[in-house]
């Protein structure tokens, strides 16, 4: 949908808080869950340990999502991509679906690649072996995940965006 610049940025800095949040709850569950069953960690370390790579990976995933969502046009080929199998934005639920496959898919692809990297190899310094492995073990689980909050939240955050930069939504066609 058009939209004036002042409001994509602020969309995308709205979209972007629950996305970013719940991808690196996941991400950093599964990578302390697993360094406390290899032994690596102590029992005890482990929620202290999640709560720091949480805000971390938040914080690393906030910014690596803005700067996705704002030069990477990923709502652009979701929209190509719904009307492609034949879904038009009156579909409602049907086409949001769709659109949403594509921008999830390209926001969990960057930051699975970037933060696997930074919280593998670099905070745990595994070897590059266990990267590609790690990044194929995070992708599903974090992709599930960001796909349900951000199909029930991008809507909303858009409506918040366009309310708060006084950028009315184009009228849709009644066909």
């Amino acid at each position: 949908m058009p939209m004036k610049t002042s409001t994509k940025f602020v969309k995308i800095l709205l979209t972007n808080i629950p996305i970013a949040l719940s991808i690196s709850a996941v991400a950093s569950y599964m990578g302390i869950s697993q360094a406390v069953a290899q032994g690596a960690m102590p029992q005890e370390a482990f929620m202290p340990a999640l709560a720091g790579a949480i805000g971390m990976n938040f914080v690393f995933s906030y910014i690596i999502s803005f700067f996705v969502g704002w030069f990477i046009p990923l709502e652009k080929w979701g929209f190509s991509f719904a009307q492609a199998c034949g879904a038009k934005p009156s579909d409602g639920i049907k086409f949001g679906l769709l659109l949403n496959l594509v921008i999830n898919t390209g926001y969990v692809i960057v930051n699975d690649l970037i933060l696997t990297y930074v919280n593998a190899i670099v905070m745990q310094h595994q070897p590059m072996e266990a990267y590609l492995p790690a990044v194929i073990g995070g992708f599903l689980p974090c992709w599930v995940v960001g796909f349900i909050v951000s199909f029930l939240w991008a809507q909303q955050a858009e409506k918040i965006a366009r309310s708060l930069c006084n950028d009315p939504a184009p009228e849709m066609p009644e066909h």
